[in-house]
């Protein structure tokens, strides 16, 4: 039996209403208690809903197909690219697709080296979807986090550079500690499975019929990657960015 069932149009609504008011109150709670307008959760909810339903009418075509999965891999990268570069910059940049794909293809294809994971369309795309999304994740706080250290800590960057280091020399001294900030969702995430959540690789095993034990040994897989990936990430973005290819240094001022 599914998780979830739904019967009719009914249950289509039920989904609609939970939608637009969950959106509604967390962008209202956002905006009470003055941490922004609200406006981006209620886009955020739309997106997911447009994004969730065209994937939901294409996904079934996909899975039957290589060359339309690879694309569709290509597409969930290229997008996840996007999004870390405007939360970065503002605008796109093609360097953010380094730190991405760097953390996803060893994470991957370590999980599929394993043959616990099947290399077939079913399996990779949702395997590369979450590894994916966790290094965009990454690789959006570390950029965030160096360029909000350099703002704030300008002083002591121009401080290392009166006593000779060089520009990204200067840049690393100052930001690469808060740059490994972005490191502890992933972290804390791992330690506390199992207990304190159940997470969708291990959910999604179990509603596919796989053992307890099973489902333990892909969400173990999982994790293990998405330690990996994130480390990657992390590490690329902090050197792109102290190296001026993901926003000039000097924009810091």
């Amino acid at each position: 039996m599914s998780l979830v069932q739904m019967h009719g149009w009914r249950d289509e609504v039920a989904v609609l209403i939970f939608v637009i008011c969950g959106s509604v109150v967390a962008a209202a709670i956002v905006r009470w208690g003055r941490l922004g307008s609200g406006v981006g959760q209620l886009t955020a909810a739309a997106r997911a809903t447009v994004q969730l339903a065209a994937v939901g009418l294409v996904i079934g075509a996909v899975l039957h197909s290589w060359p339309l999965s690879l694309a569709f891999c290509a597409l969930m990268l290229g997008v996840a690219a996007f999004t870390s570069a405007h939360r970065i910059l503002g605008r796109w940049s093609a360097w953010t697709l380094l730190p991405i794909c760097a953390g996803v293809v060893p994470g991957v294809l370590g999980m599929l080296a394993t043959g616990l994971v099947p290399v077939r369309p079913i399996a990779v795309i949702p395997v590369l979807g979450i590894v994916g999304g966790n290094s965009m994740t990454a690789t959006s706080l570390t950029g965030k986090r160096i360029h909000d250290a350099l703002r704030t800590r300008y002083g002591e960057f121009e401080a290392g550079l009166s006593i000779g280091l060089r520009d990204h020399e200067a840049a690393d001294v100052v930001a690469r500690d808060d740059a490994a900030l972005a490191l502890i969702p992933g972290l804390d995430q791992t330690r506390t499975v199992g207990i304190v959540t159940l997470p969708g690789a291990f959910v999604g095993a179990l509603l596919g019929g796989a053992s307890a034990w099973e489902a333990a040994a892909v969400q173990l897989l999982v994790l293990i990657a998405l330690l990996v990936a994130q480390a990657i990430a992390v590490l690329v973005t902090t050197e792109l960015t102290i190296r001026g290819k993901l926003g000039p240094i000097e924009g810091a001022r």
